[in-house]
């Protein structure tokens, strides 16, 4: 029996015989002279020809290169697989940048602090902006305020104008009845002296 060494966690399922059966359909040029010997379509492989296939590659370097690169792009695909929501990114910081980023990570995994990073700074631009809604709502309830205020202060200047018109009608009334009240005992006078004179 041939025992081949596999990454950890790769069974031979249907999953990975697809994947293998991929992987080495695309190295076809390159792994076809380093297993001559094998009568076998890189296609149909079963996990018996597989092992074969890998113990064949383990006999020369440039074999063992096609191999290590197979099972490196396995544990690869898997690490993927296996990180639900992770996307791998691949992009270039300066050498500056860099250092710093190692200073802030200290023993931290870098994609961890950078996640870190980012994702401060989306909290404080969230916070920054419920705080900006916060004072939008509070501006709108102070200008109702206002505005309610101001109408009160117009009703109220309404009824003082009212109240003031009301006193002026009051007193010219006033002056009326004391005004009628004197002609009346002016008119009563003046009939007492037309009877005594009489």
């Amino acid at each position: 029996m041939i025992t081949v060494d596999t990454p950890a966690g790769f069974e031979w399922n249907q999953k990975n015989s697809q994947w293998v059966t991929n992987y080495l359909s695309s190295k076809a040029s390159t792994l076809l002279p380093l297993i001559k010997e094998m009568n076998v379509n890189i296609k149909e492989l079963d996990e018996a020809q597989f092992k074969q296939c890998c113990s064949l590659l383990e006999q020369t370097a440039e074999g063992r290169e096609l191999r290590n690169k197979m099972f490196k792009a396995w544990r690869s695909k898997k690490s993927r697989d296996s990180d639900n929501g992770k996307k791998l990114y691949t992009f270039n910081l300066s050498v500056k940048a860099g250092d710093q980023l190692k200073q802030v990570a200290k023993n931290q995994p870098l994609n961890q602090t950078l996640e870190q990073l980012i994702f401060a700074g989306k909290t404080k631009s969230d916070d920054l902006n419920k705080q900006l809604q916060q004072y939008k709502s509070e501006n709108k309830q102070l200008k109702e305020k206002v505005s309610s205020l101001t109408q009160t202060q117009s009703v109220t200047d309404d009824q003082d104008e009212i109240q003031q018109l009301i006193d002026k009608d009051m007193q010219v009334t006033e002056l009326a009845k004391l005004e009628k009240s004197k002609l009346i005992k002016q008119i009563l006078l003046l009939k007492r002296q037309l009877a005594q004179q009489d």
